[in-house]
C-alpha cells in the first residue's frame, strides 16, 4: 500500500475511533470515519478505501448491512475488510460467510489493520 491511502472506520464509539485513527495514521493512512451504516455506505459510494474497519453493531443499517453492501458491489473480495464484533468470532465468521473477511474483537483491531496492510 502506498502512503496516503485511505482507511474507513465505521464505529460509533469515539474512544475506539481515536485508537483506530492513531493506528491508521501511524501506518501512513488517511483515516475517514462514519458513525453509522448509512454514513459508511455514502462514503463507500464516492471513495475508494485500501482498508475498511466495520463495527458490527453500529446504528442505522448495522455493520452487517454495510458488509452486505460491500458484497453486492465487490463480490467476495473482502480481504481488505475487518468486521469488529463482541460476539464469538468463529460463529460470526461462519454466519456471514467469511471467506477472506477478517473478523476480530475491538482489542485486536489494530493488529488486524497491520496484517491487512502487510497483505497488499
Amino acid at each position: 500500500m502506498s502512503q496516503g491511502e485511505k482507511i474507513l472506520i465505521v464505529e460509533d464509539n469515539p474512544v475506539i475511533v481515536r485508537a483506530l485513527e492513531q493506528a491508521g495514521h501511524g501506518l501512513s493512512f488517511v483515516c475517514h470515519h462514519a458513525n453509522d451504516g448509512w454514513d459508511a455506505i455514502e462514503k463507500l459510494e464516492t471513495e475508494h478505501y485500501a482498508a475498511i474497519v466495520i463495527d458490527a453493531d453500529v446504528p442505522h443499517h448495522s455493520g452487517y448491512g454495510v458488509l452486505t453492501y460491500l458484497r453486492e458491489e465487490n463480490g467476495e473480495h473482502l480481504e481488505n475488510v475487518i468486521l469488529l464484533t463482541s460476539s464469538d468470532r468463529d460463529e460470526v465468521h461462519r454466519r456471514v460467510g467469511g471467506g477472506q473477511l477478517t473478523v476480530c474483537d475491538k482489542a485486536d483491531a489494530v493488529a488486524a489493520i497491520t496484517r491487512i496492510v502487510g497483505r497488499a
